[in-house]
Formats: structure tokens, sequence, C-alpha cells
């Protein structure tokens, strides 16, 4: 998780996604994190263009975007099986430290399950170990655990709630939690909007920062 100071609302438009199920069988909500597709899409966070997509098998998804400036990029790998799902991810951004701001990388290695619940609910919740490499300062080494909630509210109505948070396990003073609440609208199986509102808590040693974001996306699935 990148470490950010603290910056008013940005509000992030998803302008198109493309993507195509792996195989039909595996059909997922066009929300759900297990979702095996390929797909290409471009936006925006806040005022900077970002570019991304993802290659799947009927058991394997490959995932990546950046921004345009490739200071903050993210490449993703998803190995799906019928109850445990193995997640990988590499993500580069930048770190506050007390000489300013630096580049890290954050890799990270986990285990997903999904868990149906109560009138159609889908929980899924992920145990995972990350390491970050901040240059020229620290390294930390964090276990971390998430939850996303995925419930169809309608036919047409849907809300998210993600909560994920990290605590170091090697010594270094490192916490940082994220969240969001999002409510969505699948116009059909293959095209939703979705709303979404974000906070960001993050705390490496002795420097602490915390952000907050409005997202607006567009989705479509093929």
């Amino acid at each position: 998780m990148s470490m950010q100071v603290t910056k008013p609302l940005v509000c992030s438009l998803l302008l198109s996604t493309f993507s195509v199920p792996a195989l039909a069988e595996q059909y997922r909500h066009i929300a759900d994190p297990l979702n095996l597709s390929d797909s290409l899409y471009v936006g925006f966070d806040g005022d900077v263009l970002k570019v991304g997509g993802s290659l799947a098998t009927s058991h394997q998804k490959f995932s990546g975007n950046t921004n345009t400036g490739g200071d903050k990029w993210h490449l993703g790998y998803l190995y799906s099986t019928n109850q445990w799902h193995l997640r990988a991810s590499i993500d580069h951004g930048k770190t506050d430290t007390p000489d300013g701001r630096s580049s890290h990388y954050q890799y990270q290695l986990g285990l997903m399950y999904e868990h149906k619940g109560w009138l159609n609910t889908q929980v899924f919740t992920e145990l995972a170990v990350n390491h970050l490499a901040v240059k020229s300062y620290t390294d930390s080494t964090a276990a971390n655990a998430s939850m996303t909630v995925l419930k169809p509210i309608t036919e047409h109505w849907y809300s998210e709630l993600y909560a994920s948070a990290n605590a170091g396990i090697d010594g270094i003073e490192r916490f940082d939690a994220r969240g969001w609440l999002a409510m969505g609208y699948q116009v059909n199986p293959q095209w939703s909007w979705v709303i979404r509102y974000q906070y960001d808590w993050e705390k490496l040693e002795n420097i602490e920062s915390n952000d907050t974001q409005w997202v607006f996306a567009v989705r479509s699935q093929f």
C-alpha cells in the first residue's frame, strides 16, 4: 500500500473496460474479485491518466495497471481453485520519509477464501504477508488481513464493503488500513457503474498520513 500525504478528495473516472469471461461456466458477478476475465481499461486517477488490463485462462489471471507517469503501477496474479485462491502482487508508489517522498516496492502473497453468505451475500477473506521496501529508508514486513463483502440488493443494485489492515511483524512500527463502501448499479450482466468512498490511514515509524477519495467507475464485461 502506498504511503500518501493528506490531500483533498479525489474523483477517479474509469472511462471504459472491455472483458471476456475465461469460461462461461465460471461466469461471476462483474464486481467479484475472483472474476476470471480478459480486460482493457482507460481511466483517470484524479487528473492523471491510468491504463491497464488483464489476461485470463480457466484458472489464472494476470493483471496490471499504471499511470502515464509510470511512478505508480500494480502487477497482480490470481490462481483460482474451487475453495482457496492464491493471489500475488507487486505495487510501486511513493512513501513519506523524513527526507521527503521516496519510491517504494511492495510485494504481497496471500490466500483468499470465498464464503456464500445469507441472501446471496458473497464474503471474500484473505490472509497475506507483504514486504515493503522504501528506497534509501527502511524495509518492513507485515501481516495483512482483508475482507470484501459483495451484496446484490435487487436485480440491478449491489453494494461492496472492503476493509484491509497491515501490521508489522519484523520489529518495524508499521500499521496501515484501507476501507471503502460502494454502491453499484448493474444495467445488465455486462455493464454497471459504481460510486465509491474510500479512506486510507498509514503509519510507518514516526510518519503518519491519511487520504480520502471519491471514485466513480463504469465497468463493462463481455
